[in-house]
């Protein structure tokens, strides 16, 4: 899935007076967290206004039909049937199990982002930031395993979710990662030179290849310490690196 920062330009942090660097790159983060945590969730094309207890046992019916089944062998009568509810109602709230497969990972992405938002409040070293996102996400897939085996196992890998609004909210996932990666090196914690999209992918893919593992197998056991140390691991290779 391709990683970008669009919307958010760490040129215009490195280019500011040093006196005026530490407010501008605040206000870059801030505006970036106020953008991920406030995705507004899709509207499903609806006849008229439904019952908003049906449409979330709809989508956590469809969780664990994902989660179980994969999304290419799911079926939407599957779905109904583990919601309770019968197929022609599913119907009226989502047009297919496409719309439910991509409508699902937004919520739970949002909630990580606020949760991390808050947790990220009074750290202002980039390194410190990136390994505290680092090791949320992995946690927050540990809590949340049946998204988790959406997500990761599913979504991210496919090259069809560009062609959805799912898209912004996968980019939000990568956006900060690079972000803080840049904001590392304007803070002297790691080395410039590198292209921050390159060292935003082998960061995300050695902590998402430990996520993938464990919730394909359940290894290692402790997912939160083993990601921690592979995101500490990798994040010292690179403040390391030479230009």
């Amino acid at each position: 899935m391709p990683l970008s920062t669009r919307g958010i330009d760490a040129q215009d942090c490195n280019d500011a007076a040093p006196e005026d660097r530490a407010e501008a790159g605040d206000h870059a983060w801030d505006t970036l967290l106020e953008l991920v945590t406030s995705r507004p969730k899709r509207a499903p094309d609806r006849k008229q206004n439904r019952s908003k207890r049906t449409e979330q046992q709809i989508l956590n019916a469809a969780l664990r039909v994902f989660a179980r089944d994969g999304i290419s062998r799911s079926r939407i009568a599957d779905i109904a049937a583990e919601a309770g509810i019968s197929t022609s109602t599913l119907y009226e709230y989502y047009k297919s199990k496409e719309d439910l497969a991509y409508d699902l990972p937004n919520s739970h992405l949002v909630s990580f982002f606020q949760e991390y938002r808050a947790a990220v409040v009074g750290k202002t070293s980039a390194r410190e930031k990136l390994l505290l996102y680092l090791s949320m996400s992995a946690d927050f897939a540990r809590e949340h395993a049946d998204w988790g085996r959406l997500f990761y196992l599913e979504i991210w890998p496919s090259v069809l979710v560009s062609e959805t609004e799912l898209r912004h909210s996968v980019d939000d996932f990568a956006r900060i990662a690079r972000y803080l990666i840049d904001e590392g090196v304007r803070q002297g914690e790691f080395p410039a030179g590198r292209n921050s999209y390159e060292t935003a992918s082998l960061l995300l893919g050695a902590v998402n290849q430990v996520i993938i593992t464990w919730l394909l197998y359940r290894r290692p056991r402790n997912l939160t310490k083993a990601s921690a140390e592979m995101a500490d691991r990798v994040i010292t290779m690179i403040a390391n690196e030479r230009p």
